[in-house]
């Protein structure tokens, strides 16, 4: 007879079957890989994620889905097929340490008041990965939460996920308003409003290569609506005015300095991510 499983793991992908496979991987390596529940939900027209899935010797139980386009979308489609009483939302492209998946339990069971944990997430040779990540535990807080929480390091109750409602769809890459980013903040911050604590824990780790270490003309755009989401986030859930103005100054500096040392892109990128900011504050973004 099947155990219970301790943790679902929604992913959403669309068409990375050779990153999902590395991701899988790293359940193998789990202590608790037996009751590890993975749900799958691939919105690519090929299935190729799905077929992956099936075709693996995972050691818990799955299932694969499949969803209308955006990671909101998908994200709440698999939380309609995840049982165990932890959710989290691991992006297709993520992996883990060996005791991720143990550490983050064992963090929940000797505190049950908490409504979740958040790990710190960094690149394969251990630097820091997407974020300006804090180096010591602490509470989640509105003030911290761009440097202690990011998608794939959210490990949630359950039950705190259903009391505060799922994803909001109309944020998040494939918004159909062009509110690119912030889904996964959004979330955060309805959990800290309705009471329930989240610890940031930085001994926990996830793997995630950075994609600013790869620079195209795509990424201008991709910035472009992350500022976007970023601004309607402040707007949403009232936010620090001073600490918007302080983010912003750092990425129009950022800017500056990597214009003077020839990383064009990069700095263009910047001052797409302020203008999608100012855009999404206003509520005028298309």
């Amino acid at each position: 007879m099947l155990e219970t499983p301790l943790i679902s793991l929604v992913v959403t992908t669309i068409g990375r079957p050779a990153a999902l496979a590395r991701f899988l991987d790293s359940l193998g390596r789990q202590a608790d890989a037996d009751r590890i529940e993975l749900v799958v939900v691939d919105q690519s027209a090929d299935q190729a994620c799905a077929e992956l899935v099936r075709n693996r010797a995972l050691r818990g139980p799955w299932t694969v889905t499949t969803s209308g386009r955006g990671a909101s979308v998908g994200r709440n489609r698999g939380l309609g097929s995840a049982t165990a009483p932890v959710v989290a939302f691991p992006d297709d492209n993520c992996w883990y340490a060996p005791d991720t998946v143990t550490r983050v339990l064992a963090a929940l069971g000797d505190d049950p008041a908490l409504g979740g944990v958040s790990a710190r997430q960094a690149t394969a040779d251990g630097g820091p990965s997407m974020l300006r990540w804090r180096t010591h535990p602490m509470p989640v807080t509105r003030s911290n939460f761009m440097r202690t929480t990011i998608c794939s390091t959210l490990f949630l109750r359950r039950e705190v996920v259903d009391a505060v409602g799922p994803f909001d769809e109309s944020i998040g890459v494939g918004s159909p308003y062009g509110i690119g980013a912030g889904e996964e903040s959004d979330l955060v911050l309805r959990v800290l409003t309705s009471g329930r604590a989240i610890a940031y824990r930085p001994d926990i780790t996830v793997f995630q290569d950075d994609d600013r270490q790869e620079i195209t003309l795509e990424f201008v755009d991709k910035m472009r609506r992350y500022g976007v989401g970023n601004g309607h986030l402040w707007r949403r859930h009232g936010l620090s005015r001073s600490q918007l103005v302080y983010y912003s100054a750092r990425k129009l500096a950022g800017a500056g300095v990597r214009a003077v040392s020839g990383r064009s892109v990069l700095a263009r990128s910047d001052l797409a991510y302020l203008r999608g900011t100012v855009a999404g504050w206003r509520g005028t973004a298309p």
